[in-house]
């Protein structure tokens, strides 16, 4: 009785033993698969990088100046600015202090 007890066993053991490979090297194919992804999505990033530099090295030369950054281009403003006079101006001390903000209840008040 023992002895088919202890075969049963061994019978167990090394269906788990099989399947605990089974998971390792599922897991070792999943990670060169994940190595094997990165690596090529770092490739292809650095071709996007790359052709896009080319581009910009090949075309900028050839771009409208308006398209230029307003930061880069010098533009001169025409015109002349009024200054407020009289009635116009309020003075930052004339202007009241609130507490709170007033509210509307939107009927008329």
């Amino acid at each position: 009785m023992e002895d088919l007890s202890i075969l049963k066993i061994n019978d167990q053991l090394k269906t788990l033993q099989g399947d605990v490979l089974k998971i390792v090297e599922n897991t070792n194919q999943f990670a060169t698969h994940l190595a094997k992804s990165d690596s090529e999505r770092q490739k292809l990033k650095n071709e996007i990088i790359a052709n896009v530099e080319q581009i910009h090295k090949n075309y900028e030369p050839h771009m409208p100046r308006h398209s230029t950054p307003l930061t880069e281009e010098k533009l001169s403003v025409k015109g002349s600015f009024t200054p407020l006079l009289g009635e116009n101006v309020v003075s930052v001390k004339d202007i009241p202090k609130l507490e709170e903000w007033p509210t509307f209840s939107g009927e008329g008040e």
